[in-house]
Order: structure tokens, then C-alpha cells, then sequence
């Protein structure tokens, strides 16, 4: 059997802090991507609501 290393899928603080960051802020843009198309969708019922506020 060959010789297999046990650090071979080791990961230090930094790269897993690095990876997870990166995934959070790739989660982040898609979210507020989603929210600038969910506000542009639904402009006139915003506005109309807050028309019933600020009239």
C-alpha cells in the first residue's frame, strides 16, 4: 500500500477563514442582486404604500 499522508485535506484557520469569508460575500451579492430585482418588480406597490404614509 502506498504511503498516504494524513495532512494531505489539512486546511489552516486562515484558508478555512478565507474560503468561508468568500463564500458569505458571494452569498451577500446574490442576495442583494435578488433584492434590487424584488424592489424593481414591485416598484408601484412600494411606492403606493409608502404614499399612504407620507401624504
Amino acid at each position: 500500500m502506498p504511503y498516504q499522508s494524513r495532512m494531505r485535506n489539512y486546511k489552516s484557520r486562515r484558508e478555512r477563514l478565507e474560503q468561508s469569508t468568500r463564500n458569505i460575500r458571494i452569498i451577500f451579492i446574490f442576495a442583494i442582486i435578488a433584492l434590487a430585482v424584488y424592489i424593481f418588480k414591485e416598484r408601484q406597490e412600494i411606492w403606493a404604500w409608502l404614499k399612504t404614509y407620507f401624504y
